[in-house]
């Protein structure tokens, strides 16, 4: 099994249970964690045989990108679209939120999956 990490990914979206985080964006930072069997793209060295994690990333932005009011909800909806790639067998997606609890430097939502 390979894993693969993409870390750091940072977005702008409306998030929030607040009427004032409804209308202002606020970046986020998403980092997600992929396993899946890279014995072929091993072998073949063809990105056809791997996992393309720019396509993921590029799904996981758009899906962060929509409007949300519950980080539990975002990351779930983040998770089902890695999923929905049969060849993930294994996915772990945590969303942090900056600034959504004083003196905390970011609130954090995690939720795994596995085939």
């Amino acid at each position: 099994m390979a894993i693969i990490k993409i870390n750091d990914l940072k977005v702008r979206t409306l998030i929030g249970a607040y009427p004032l985080e409804r209308v202002n964006k606020q970046e986020i930072t998403l980092n997600i964690t992929l396993e899946y069997d890279a014995a072929a793209a091993s072998r073949s060295d063809k990105l056809k045989d791997a996992l393309n994690y720019e396509t993921l990333a590029a799904k996981a932005v758009k899906i962060a990108q929509g409007r949300h009011t519950l980080l539990e909800k975002l990351v779930s909806k983040i998770l089902a679209g890695i999923m929905a790639d049969k060849r993930v067998m294994k996915a772990t997606v945590r969303v942090d939120k900056p600034h959504a609890c004083a003196y905390a430097r970011c609130v954090s939502c995690e939720l795994s999956a596995e085939r």
